[in-house]
């Protein structure tokens, strides 16, 4: 009886794996955030990775993201130049809600998550370097082109909170273009 019930379980699983879309993709883009020492507004780029799964005639898919976020900002405080550069390295658990069942379609994501962030305030004399760990959330909304059946791009902007991140409101903005395939 064990064996046909572990049979079914794993027929069953199998029979689920194969009624969905799995999907990688990489991409970058630009990025901003007022730093918290500079207040000024720093910019720079991001670079990042996803891993989505999609079951079958859903609209609602789930997946993981891995980003690198890089800003700098110029500053000057009491005659002396100073250059701030902020790193972010969020994972997120990422639902995206895709409004269109074709191949390209218009969509919002979330992002719900961990990030480490590192700050360096950099001056004639001296180097401030202060490290963070915490919550990471956003909002996304882009769109997702299909180049053929199984190669997609997409673009989109996001703005995310980031905690102890070492900006001035807690807000990285960024634009981004990513090219993925489907398997």
């Amino acid at each position: 009886m064990k064996k046909i019930i572990l049979f079914l379980l794993v027929s069953l699983t199998c029979l689920s794996l194969q009624a969905q879309e799995t999907k990688m993709s990489l991409g970058g883009g630009y990025a901003f955030g007022k730093g918290q020492q500079s207040k000024e507004q720093g910019t720079g780029y991001r670079v990042n990775g996803a891993y989505e799964v999609h079951p079958y005639r859903s609209m609602v898919s789930h997946g993981f993201t891995l980003s690198y976020i890089n800003t700098e900002a110029d500053f000057r405080r009491n005659e002396t130049d100073f250059l701030q550069e902020i790193t972010h390295i969020p994972f997120t658990y990422t639902p995206k809600l895709m409004f269109s069942e074709e191949d390209s379609k218009a969509y919002l994501k979330g992002a719900l998550g961990l990030h480490y962030s590192m700050s360096n305030v950099t001056g004639p004399s001296s180097v401030r370097k202060e490290n963070g760990f915490g919550f990471y959330g956003g909002m996304a909304g882009g769109i997702e082109l299909a180049i053929s059946y199984f190669a997609f791009v997409t673009m989109e902007y996001e703005v995310g909170y980031v905690s102890e991140g070492f900006l001035d409101n807690g807000l990285i903005h960024s634009a981004q273009i990513g090219f993925g395939v489907k398997f």
